[in-house]
């Protein structure tokens, strides 16, 4: 979890880490957020969402090519001060916990409702929240080679549902564009919500091997992301329409039904199942940021012993959200506010790194 520990990792680690950043447990119900507002286009508010995570690459590749071993969190201390630094970044800081409690509370919703009905709620969390937490505790690289591994499962797991083009309908994507710009470009912002994740590179690119290619390999990630966003809502209106999908908690699990394979009844259930390592991933991703981060704000405890700490808070966390509509509308409450918060944040420190030159400044 130390740089100075020699940790880095590769140009195609990063991808995957960024990669595994963005695909959550959100995805599931990605179809229903968009359809509201910009019905059959919806597939199209996702490609124009794109553009928070492009920017946020834009900084972050500047920032790395100005500061190539300093991240976020010692920069915003050299450009605000050590106080109202460590104000904004402990904020900041506490996206990543919040995110890393509502993943953990939705994915222990979707095992409730289609996997384990007989296990309790602190049961799920436990057990998730433990591996997790190790996964954690191990560093960035071994996280880093859990994302590879679990890249491939994620690939199946996108190209199954291809089945559904069997027994679905165009007309249900018919007229393209008859919503509205304007209802198209209020659905992109609720796709920005499923973006959130790019933030992590301002932190992650001091451990990467090769600077250079930041930008590149972040592109790679966030144009996969799009497309696999793209395609689940695509997939989602052709074969539910507009007005059936909405009925449905999670309209991407009901595109599973349509896998028919012989022996088994319900491919469902190996669908979640399996869909639960992806989030895993995810979870483990933000946990570690959460750690990390802590670090950086308080140097004198260790990242390792921020995962025992952070435990019980992310365990009481995921306690307070509740169902899965009562926990979308929360999310949907303080992700609102955690976007406008991050782009302040950044684009603040950016100008701030821009405009103060001189020798005093570099060494801070």
């Amino acid at each position: 979890m130390n740089k100075t520990q020699n940790t880095f990792i590769t140009s195609s680690e990063f991808t995957l880490f960024l990669l595994s950043s963005f695909i959550g447990i959100g995805i599931l119900y990605l179809p229903n957020s968009v359809i509201k507002d910009a019905r059959q286009d919806g597939w199209i508010g996702c490609i124009i969402g794109a553009v928070y995570p492009l920017y946020i690459l834009i900084l972050s590749n500047y920032t790395c090519n100005k500061f190539p071993n300093d991240d976020v969190f010692g920069l915003s201390k050299k450009s605000l001060g050590k106080i109202l630094g460590s104000i904004l970044n402990f904020i900041f800081i506490t996206f990543f916990i919040f995110v890393t409690s509502t993943e953990l509370a939705g994915l222990a919703n979707a095992f409730k409702v289609y996997a384990t009905p007989f296990l309790k709620n602190y049961q799920i969390f436990l057990s998730i929240l433990t591996v997790t937490a190790y996964t954690a505790y191990k560093g960035i690289k071994p996280l880093g080679r859990l994302c590879k591994i679990t890249f491939y499962l994620t690939l199946i797991l996108l190209l199954l549902p291809v089945a559904t083009l069997k027994y679905g309908s165009y007309l249900n994507l018919m007229p393209v564009l008859g919503s509205g710009f304007k209802n198209i470009l209020i659905s992109s912002k609720e796709t920005t919500f499923f973006y959130c994740g790019a933030e992590i590179t301002f932190f992650i690119y001091p451990f990467l091997e090769n600077k250079k290619k930041l930008l590149k390999y972040g592109l790679i990630s966030t144009v996969i992301t799009m497309s696999v966003y793209t395609w689940f809502v695509f997939l989602a209106i052709y074969y539910l329409g507009i007005e059936i999908s909405p009925k449905y908690l999670w309209p991407i699990l009901t595109l599973a039904d349509s896998i028919n394979i012989p022996i088994i009844n319900s491919f469902r259930y190996i669908f979640v199942s399996l869909w639960a390592l992806v989030v895993l991933r995810c979870i483990s991703i933000y946990y570690f940021s959460s750690c990390y981060g802590m670090n950086r704000l308080i140097n004198e405890i260790s990242p390792q012993t921020f995962t025992l700490i952070l435990y019980p808070i992310v365990l009481f966390l995921s306690s307070l959200y509740g169902p899965p509509t009562k926990r979308r509308n929360y999310t949907d409450m303080v992700m609102s506010f955690y976007l406008i918060y991050n782009l302040i944040y950044i684009s603040l420190i950016v100008i701030l790194i821009t405009f103060k030159k001189g020798g005093s400044f570099e060494k801070k």
